[in-house]
């Protein structure tokens, strides 16, 4: 495999927006009551005047170990050598939600069809649009920058290959990562403001509404 393609998310800089998932449903032609490829969750916490808040804008994290590529029975979700992207042969599936059950993020959804379809980390358009497509490239080798990284008001979210958005981490954001947090599958900064809420979404409490990243 060339380099692992990956996400990155500093939750100091989401405001909450939905521009991502907004930008996500434009760029890939989806129904605007579709199951968002890319969500916001807003964790929260306390009452008030005690309350705390946080965005955490999340999607198919395109996981090194890809437990939906594992679980698949007609081998419809391919972890893709060239780049590490995950996607889904849509010919293949079987719509039987396996994948769904495996996924640690929630991402898969499922269509009118019934057939399963997520982020494709914009390689094509539409649902199933990157199955087959060539290697991605960066907005520097001509590729387009994927729809949430693009439209994100508050630069939350970055993509791109392990290396460069690894270097557009903080140092503490990179250590946390290359100790497994998250399960290594994509690179978060810890929060500035609020440890003690940091530490509820790190270890699995359950603040309010949340949806909680592993690791």
């Amino acid at each position: 495999m060339s380099e692992q393609w990956m996400f990155y998310f500093d939750p100091n800089r989401c405001i909450g927006c939905h521009a991502c998932s907004v930008a996500c449903k434009q760029r890939h032609d989806r129904d605007a009551d579709a199951d968002d490829w890319r969500t916001v969750s807003h964790l929260s916490r306390g009452e008030y005047p005690d309350f705390e808040e946080v965005p955490i804008s999340m999607s198919c994290m395109h996981c090194h170990d890809a437990p939906c590529e594992q679980v698949c029975p007609p081998d419809a979700i391919i972890k893709r050598d060239e780049d590490g992207i995950v996607t889904v042969d849509r010919d293949r599936c079987i719509g039987c939600h396996y994948c769904a059950w495996a996924c640690p993020f929630g991402a898969p959804t499922y269509d009118d069809e019934g057939l399963m379809s997520k982020c494709n980390l914009c390689l094509g358009e539409g649902p199933g649009g990157g199955h087959g497509q060539p290697e991605r490239q960066t907005p520097e080798d001509g590729g387009p920058t994927p729809a949430c990284v693009d439209d994100c008001v508050g630069e939350a979210i970055k993509a791109g290959p392990q290396s460069e958005v690894m270097a557009e981490a903080t140092e503490k954001a990179a250590e946390r990562f290359e100790q497994g947090a998250y399960g290594k599958r994509v690179i978060v900064e810890p929060l500035e403001e609020d440890a003690d809420l940091a530490d509820a979404i790190r270890e699995g409490d359950e603040p309010a509404g949340a949806i909680t990243y592993e690791g």
